[in-house]
């Protein structure tokens, strides 16, 4: 058998042989064709004609920038298949570092963060991508997408070329690029241009050695045949820190005259004379903070400036064509202020925040297929199912100094003789409590404190009850109070989000705290984390009974912060639905175990907060809500139980400025 079966073997073998010379000049063909095929994936810019070229044919993209980090995973196909139809080409994308390098070498690709099969399904839908790893991306996102632990390195100057902080870049971009380099055109993949830092000319360092630096990192890896790019608002002196050569300048604005249009161009041609015209960020919409008005933007100015950029044979991206949410704690503060970025990024964009499609996007769509002369060959997509879960009760676990060994792990706190920064406890974002006590007498009970280093906002706590609120936006750092001798004094301490711009902003007490003029010592610091109550597996009935009977308290008051629970039973969750806090006033809500993020409705103008449906169960689903101010009918009627919504649709009111 086995002779017979070697016999067998070389006879195949034989015969392959002869079949392959016999057809020699076939299997070369196949393989001449196969070497073309690769060969002419090229994408590059063709500078005596002033284009692009894409497998030697000229190229001009309509893109739309949207966000895979702020987008359930289970929608990227959703929201990518409503940008196609819209008659878009390509896309645009940032990558966070501070979301994909949560910790000095610990990298995280799952999930919301999953970049690989981001662009593997964009590539599926015939969408090119236009990359933008940064290492800083803006993007109204934390600290502008730099990890906050940089913050522990001391005088450490980000972006710029201090050699510590670019090697933590260049052993970011190791990691990065070895994920990204198979998704270039030129291997194969959707990966058309790639961008070098973001806006830096808006950065006061101005360093030329710093973008000189990324740029040959990025080159490196990319090769000399990808085609880098930089954007910079359209100002000379903007492009003048923020070009690097061998990198095309490109430029971005808003809905525009066309003569504003043409002065925009004008600018990237004092740095760019030659190539392509680029608007690579395009503003249909705008973002939204707390404290002021929900953002609109006409239609008509945005219609018309696409036809005035088109026929000038620009490209360009609408920032952003879907926002997307800043789930958890991940918003930014912009501007002077700063004032921090809502958790919707809905942005007025062509789709809601939710991936619904808007008459802007039908606008647009309409647009694109006049101009281009193409007619879409996509339906419009169907708008993802809501609903309206309804009403629900919730409990009052306990004031949250009444909780700490619940929601603070004994290994991370810290004993101190000064508050200690949030990012030398090692927390990143969220809350810390400061603790210490009373250390003197004054005449009536009666104390000036002083905390001029809160980042961002303090509730000022006398045994628990609040008595006064700080405020870093409003450089409010002074407080009366009520006190005796022995008493615990807390400072509960939020972070609001670090500045945009990614200049150094550390978060929690940043120095001394007095009163009276005298400097307080020996303080505690109580990292908080409400979503530890869910590893307790309990109803939320038994869990709250629990904690009452070992730890019986008075009714609750407005400005005590204050930890609420309930769970709810559903069948089959398959529609998304909208957390309506109503009557509540400020805190944070996790939906089984994720942290869905900040609701403000005090201060306005989003009023809701969006839940997907992949955030639900089958069966029992649990909340914990984290409210700092008035828990609605809970602070009406002095009880323990009050009621917050799940409706099917968003809400937005005009904003209320506190003077807080």
């Amino acid at each position: 058998l086995m002779k017979s079966s070697s016999l067998f073997t070389k006879s195949t073998i034989v015969c392959c042989i002869i079949i392959f010379l016999s057809n020699w000049d076939a299997f070369r063909a196949v393989a001449h064709q196969w070497q073309d095929i690769f060969q002419q994936r090229k994408f590059e810019i063709d500078f005596e004609n002033d284009r692009f070229l894409k497998d030697g044919k000229p190229y001009r993209y309509i893109a739309g920038e949207i966000h895979y980090f702020r987008i359930p995973e289970i929608y990227w196909s959703d929201r990518l298949i409503k940008v196609r139809a819209a008659g878009l080409n390509a896309i645009q994308t940032y990558v966070p570092w501070n979301l994909h390098e949560p910790l000095p070498g610990e990298y995280y690709f799952d999930g919301m963060a999953n970049l690989p099969v981001f662009l593997q399904t964009a590539q599926q839908l015939g969408l090119d991508v236009i990359l933008r790893p940064g290492p800083y991306i803006c993007a109204e996102w934390e600290n502008g997408g730099l990890p906050w632990w940089l913050l522990n390195i001391p005088n450490l100057k980000p972006r710029t070329s201090d050699g510590r902080f670019l090697n933590f870049v260049q052993r970011w971009f190791a990691e990065l690029f070895s994920i990204v380099v198979p998704f270039l055109y030129k291997n194969g993949g959707p990966i058309i241009s790639i961008q070098v830092e973001n806006e830096y000319g808006s950065f006061p360092a101005c360093d030329r050695n710093y973008m000189s630096e990324l740029y040959h990192m990025i080159r490196a890896y990319a090769g000399e045949d990808t085609v880098l790019f930089t954007v910079d608002g359209n100002a000379v002196g903007l492009l003048r820190c923020g070009h690097v050569p061998g990198a095309h300048a490109t430029v971005d604005f808003g809905p525009s005259t066309l003569k504003e249009v043409e002065q925009a161009f004008a600018v990237q041609r004092f740095y760019a004379p030659q190539g392509p015209l680029v608007n690579s960020e395009f503003y249909p919409g705008w973002f939204d903070v707390w404290g002021k008005n929900h953002s609109r933007t006409q239609i008509s100015p945005i219609i018309d400036s696409m036809a005035y950029m088109w026929y000038m044979n620009a490209s360009f991206s609408m920032y952003v064509f879907h926002g997307g949410t800043n789930f958890g704690f991940m918003n930014c503060a912009n501007g002077a202020g700063p004032l921090p970025v809502t958790t919707g990024y809905d942005y007025d964009a062509p789709l809601t925040e939710a991936g619904d499609l808007t008459p802007k996007y039908l606008a647009i769509r309409e647009q694109i297929q006049h101009l281009t002369g193409y007619a879409i060959p996509y339906p419009l997509p169907a708008s993802t199912d809501k609903a309206a879960y309804g009403s629900l009760t919730v409990h009052a676990l306990g004031k949250v100094t009444e909780l700490l060994d619940l929601i603070s792990p004994v290994h991370r706190r810290r004993i101190s003789n000064q508050p200690l920064p949030f990012e030398t406890i090692g927390i990143g974002y969220g809350y810390v409590l400061y603790e210490t006590r009373v250390p003197f007498h004054s005449t009536a009970g009666q104390y000036v404190l002083r905390a001029q280093g809160v980042r961002d906002r303090a509730y000022v706590m006398i045994d628990g009850q609040v008595q006064a609120i700080l405020n870093s936006l409003t450089h409010h750092f002074r407080a009366k109070l009520h006190a005796s001798v022995g008493q615990h004094l807390q400072i509960l301490v939020e972070n609001l989000g670090r500045q945009c711009s990614g200049h150094p902003d550390p978060k929690g007490i940043l120095g001394s705290v007095t009163l009276d003029g005298q400097t307080l010592f020996n303080w505690t610091n109580y990292p908080i984390q409400p979503q530890l109550l869910f590893q307790f597996n309990l109803p939320v009935s038994t869990l709250s009974t629990r904690i009452l009977k070992s730890n019986p308290r008075p009714r609750y008051h407005t400005y005590t912060p204050t930890i609420y629970a309930s769970e709810f039973r559903l069948e089959n969750p398959t529609a998304d639905t909208f957390f309506h806090p109503k009557h509540w006033a400020k805190g944070q809500m996790y939906m089984n175990e994720i942290n869905v993020g900040r609701y403000w409705p005090a201060a306005g103008p989003q009023m809701t907060l969006y839940v997907p449906k992949n955030f639900l169960k089958p069966g029992t689903n649990r909340i914990v809500i984290f409210e700092f101010e008035s828990a609605g009918c809970c602070s009406q009627n002095n009880s323990d139980t009050c009621t917050v919504e799940f409706i099917d649709f968003p809400l937005y009111k005009p904003a209320k400025i506190s003077n807080n």
